[in-house]
């Protein structure tokens, strides 16, 4: 009887666990496909219902798991920042401070690309009713705790001239996601060049807070 026993409470560990499995892959698929319609047909469009229609489950679950529409936009919002956050800790760290902010800059274009959607949530204002929390806000600049120690780094070891981490991350941040904005906007069409004029953008910027030339950098005729 006992050996029963534990076959059957592991039977219900795995079951559990099957049905946690299950639910994350439904909470990822319904964000996935929320924000596809949110960019495709903007905010309107964007009912429980109609997402509902479109994973194949009742509004009922919807609401369970996301209280409401707001709540399922938030929940895109803070998705996002975690997805960026990730893939700026993949970054291989570096003892070239230098060379490691470019690192960084890359990684937030390469996702701000892959990931166009959630990128809209987080930055571009494609929902125009959705005001951020202040929570949400804290908690979407936690991706940027990397950025601002990998500065503050660089000013410890007088690297940059400015004393400010946070006001030089935000420098960086600014002429990162302004060039990344302008591709996503189809400015830049040409991928190739895209990248080439990111990288130079990016070695200039830090060159001007460094008061040094980076080696190999291609200079304008």
């Amino acid at each position: 009887m006992r050996k029963n026993s534990v076959i059957g409470k592991n039977g219900v560990t795995d079951y559990r666990a099957a049905q946690d499995l299950h639910q994350q892959a439904l909470r990822q698929g319904i964000l996935d496909d929320a924000s596809n319609l949110l960019l495709r047909e903007g905010l309107q469009a964007l009912s429980m219902r109609r997402i509902a229609q479109m994973v194949g489950c009742s509004t009922t679950v919807l609401y369970t798991m996301f209280g409401s529409k707001q709540g399922l936009v938030n929940e895109l919002y803070l998705k996002g920042f975690a997805m960026l956050c990730q893939a700026l800790e993949g970054v291989p760290k570096s003892d070239n401070l230098l060379e490691y902010l470019i690192a960084l800059g890359q990684a937030y274009r390469v996702f701000a690309l892959a990931n166009s959607t959630y990128y809209a949530v987080m930055f571009c204002q494609t929902s125009p009713e959705f005001t951020p929390t202040k929570s949400c806000i804290q908690q979407s600049w936690s991706s940027f705790v990397l950025l601002v120690s990998t500065v503050q780094a660089c000013i410890d070891v007088e690297i940059f001239a400015e004393d400010d981490s946070q006001e030089v991350a935000k420098m960086l941040w600014a002429v990162v996601h302004g060039h990344v904005g302008l591709e996503l906007t189809g400015h830049f069409t040409d991928s190739a060049s895209a990248a080439e004029r990111f990288n130079r953008t990016i070695r200039t910027t830090l060159a001007g807070l460094t008061h040094q030339q980076f080696p190999n950098q291609k200079q304008r005729k």
